[in-house]
């Protein structure tokens, strides 16, 4: 079973009746880029959902957390900020001991009126990959992208060969983000709080 995961989730009893978010601090985000921005068959980069690695200069280092609740909101294991993933030490540590030396993390202090509260990573996923089954999913148009047709037949599965070994990763055709089912097990054990889990198939 694969996972499409999103960030910053919080259960039923857990949410605030305002949105909490984030501000920069320093840094300059918009001056940040990639490495790499080679066109491919996928989707257009966006940045940090390109599954390509990003250049330091510029990556921001602090982050104010709002929280425009009366009662305080707790701060999770993985926030959100635009969809992309802050992270705390263990989730870190449980990726980069699946897949050593392929993501980024850039060190993220938290803070939250004017007081620091956490040292988080913003994670920027660096595997991209076409995770699509070439014969069970379908239709695809000429691009490569799934496009089912009402009352016509469609499949969507992913592809337990072109996942390989990879644990997290950004499908080029279905957008980002998926993690393997190892990978969901070892943060559903550790106790992850604020990640949402999508099983898709997989054969």
């Amino acid at each position: 079973m694969v996972y499409r995961v999103n960030p910053g989730i919080r259960s039923e009893d857990q949410e605030p009746v305002y949105s909490v978010y984030f501000e920069w601090l320093d840094g300059d985000w918009d001056a940040v880029e990639l490495y790499d921005r080679t066109p491919d068959e996928g989707r257009r980069f966006m940045k940090v959902k390109s599954g390509r690695p990003l250049k330091p200069e510029n990556m921001p280092t602090a982050v104010k957390r709002v929280d425009p609740n009366r009662k305080p909101t707790p701060l999770l294991d993985v926030e959100n900020w635009r969809g992309h993933f802050f992270v705390n030490q263990t989730f870190k540590d449980i990726l980069e001991e699946l897949e050593p030396e392929t993501h980024q993390f850039f060190p993220m202090e938290i803070f939250e009126k004017k007081m620091k509260i956490a040292d988080y990573f913003f994670l920027n996923v660096c595997n991209r990959l076409d995770t699509y089954h070439p014969e069970l999913t379908y239709p695809r148009d000429e691009n490569g992208f799934w496009e089912p047709v009402e009352g016509e037949p469609a499949s969507l599965v992913y592809s337990t060969e072109a996942i390989g070994d990879h644990h997290m990763w950004v499908d080029k055709f279905a957008g980002p983000t998926f993690i393997s089912d190892t990978f969901a097990a070892r943060l559903q054990e550790a106790g992850i709080t604020g990640i949402s889990y999508h099983p898709k198939k997989q054969a």
